[in-house]
């Protein structure tokens, strides 16, 4: 009787501990979603405070009178407006890259180099946001009736702009990056790249585990500057096998046209949102007190105006990326020899980053990019047994 038991608490520590780990994933995304909402709640609130209380008149006033041309006042405004909202977010962002992080043992990253690579990542925002702001504002000056036109133009220009530098210019900034040094295992990828019709030179290796242990593949950049990159974490967590099925997935990405297809849809979608801005935003601004769409100190209701619209497009841009994932996956099917070694990479995946394999379907619908693990796997394996017959 004494070792039923036994056998009876020991199998109930079992059970406990398993349903403990399995709903580690699931405190993580709330975790991380909760301090999302919270950005986005701490961000409305400090732009209408800017707002309500005349902040964003008087800043103005005050960069103005320091400088006449309109140009350095809109920058001055921008860099101050970029510095104010990093200090409100500071605790939120800390808490959810580091402590979170720490609490969940996914991070390698010491408070130094998160402080170092938050400056970069502000820095490299700040010059961007300075850069589209003053030629929306130049447009908005120069052609009040078409700048929407204009402006989604030049949007498109500056999207495939990022894409051909990122490979080469940002991401050295933030990661190191190498020629993959497994040669049997660059060979192999060299020669799946060919059976897919793809043009790759090199495999990089990027070096994640610096700053985490999560671990992850991508395709970046476009045409000769476009380079798949295999992060370090996901060589020392994957077989060869399994690393060459998350690399056909990557392939699938490129021969399916997937980056254009986003650009595409990006430049569509940007026509939407700068007509909408053209209808509404100039009115608004005067009817709420400032001269109108060109008035700098305006550019908290302009900025307020881009979140809401962003905020509505977000479900359709993570459906269009679910789509593209599954693609993307039923890519492999004839270009490897079985998918089990995606599926088992991707259980390795989601148990290294924490993700949950079964999302509710509203969670899945409004947040994931990606399908759900157990999804990916489930057609998977049915797209197999039907090619199989």
């Amino acid at each position: 009787m004494m070792d039923d038991l036994f056998a009876r608490s020991a199998t109930c520590r079992q059970l406990s501990v398993i349903l403990h780990q399995s709903s580690i994933p699931k405190d993580y995304f709330r975790s991380k979603l909760t301090i999302g909402l919270l950005k986005v709640v701490v961000t409305v609130a400090f732009i209408l405070v800017l707002l309500l209380t005349g902040a964003s008149h008087r800043l103005h006033d005050w960069i103005s009178g320091l400088n006449a041309n309109y140009y350095l006042q809109l920058t001055g405004y921008l860099l101050a407006f970029l510095m104010g909202y990093s200090l409100v977010l500071l605790g939120l962002d800390f808490y959810g890259d580091v402590i979170l992080e720490r609490r969940y043992n996914l991070s390698n990253q010491t408070i130094a180099g998160w402080f170092v690579r938050s400056v970069k990542a502000w820095a490299l925002s700040a010059a961007l946001a300075v850069l589209s702001f003053n030629l929306l504002y130049a447009l908005f000056r120069l052609l009040p009736d078409w700048w929407w036109i204009a402006a989604s133009i030049g949007w498109f220009v500056l999207l495939v702009l990022m894409s051909k530098i990122t490979p080469a210019v940002i991401v050295p900034l933030f990661y190191k990056l190498r020629p993959l040094t497994d040669r049997d295992l660059a060979d192999r990828l060299m020669a799946l790249a060919h059976r897919c019709g793809v043009r790759i030179t090199r495999v990089f290796e990027i070096r994640l585990s610096k700053e985490t242990k999560k671990a992850n593949a991508a395709v970046i950049g476009l045409g000769s500057e476009r380079r798949i990159v295999i992060g370090d974490t996901l060589l020392d967590l994957c077989s060869h096998d399994e690393i060459e099925a998350v690399f056909a997935h990557e392939l699938g990405h490129v021969a399916l046209r997937h980056s254009w297809k986003l650009l595409g849809v990006a430049a569509a979608s940007s026509v939407a949102g700068f007509y909408i801005l053209h209808l509404f935003y100039g009115r608004l601004a005067t009817a709420v007190g400032f001269e109108g769409a060109s008035d700098i100190a305006a550019v908290p209701l302009l900025m307020l105006w881009i979140m809401i619209l962003d905020l509505i497009s977000k479900p359709f841009q993570a459906a269009l990326s679910r789509h593209f994932e599954k693609q993307a996956d039923l890519f492999i099917l004839d270009k490897v020899e079985k998918p089990e070694p995606l599926a088992s990479a991707l259980n390795k995946l989601a148990g290294r980053n924490l993700a949950d394999p079964e999302p509710s379907r509203l969670v899945e619908l409004l947040f994931y990019t990606h399908p759900p693990i157990a999804k990916r796997i489930a057609y998977l394996r049915q797209a197999s047994r039907l090619q199989a017959g």
